[in-house]
């Protein structure tokens, strides 16, 4: 028995939708695999474009940073925010004894120290300390505003204060503060090679 094709309203409706899935198929197996892969390009075209945008920005700013940082050297100024010390553990100790000063001229007194290891950052080298201690609010803030003005300039991180409830003989209102204290010391000097 020989199979014959659909006639009638059956058979316009195969000869319909055959091309239309034909197209689906080829849409969603060929055309938009490709016009994703042309945004994907397109995308990154962009993001090269503002990157040469950026990189061609700051080439024409580097002559006067070059010529502002000189100054700043010449003038000695950016010498007064280092820290003084051949060595990480020689700037740890100035950084200890210029902190413990400014601890005491607050009436606040160190719980604990800790030297953490020695960083490099560019033409730097990053001096860190951890240290605790407990204040009330008011000396907090007056100790916080203290080491912002500070020189050699230091800067306080990761400062976590929590009410200090643990501890008998505790005042009211003193908190427990701990925080990460850096500094900077001039770095090794780089010889270049021949």
């Amino acid at each position: 028995m020989a199979r014959t094709l659909p006639t009638g309203r059956p058979g316009q409706a195969i000869a319909v939708a055959l091309p239309c899935i034909a197209l689906a198929i080829l849409w969603t197996g060929v055309l938009m695999p490709l016009t994703d892969w042309h945004g994907e390009r397109a995308g990154q075209l962009e993001q090269r474009i503002a990157l040469a945008q950026r990189m061609e920005a700051l080439a024409v700013s580097l002559p006067d940073l070059e010529r502002r940082a000189a100054a700043v050297s010449s003038s000695g100024a950016g010498e007064r925010a280092l820290l003084r010390g051949d060595s990480d553990a020689g700037a740890s100790a100035a950084l200890q004894e210029h902190l413990q000063a400014m601890f005491m001229s607050a009436g606040v007194q160190l719980n604990s120290v800790e030297t953490l290891p020695g960083e490099e950052a560019g033409a730097y080298r990053r001096i860190r300390l951890r240290v605790s201690f407990n204040a009330s609010w008011p000396v907090l803030t007056a100790l916080l505003n203290t080491i912002d003005s500070s020189s050699p300039a230091v800067l306080v991180d990761e400062l976590q204060v929590q009410p200090a409830l643990h501890r008998i003989s505790t005042a009211p209102g003193l908190l427990d503060v701990s925080c990460s204290i850096s500094a900077f010391r001039p770095g090794a000097t780089r010889v270049s090679a021949p």
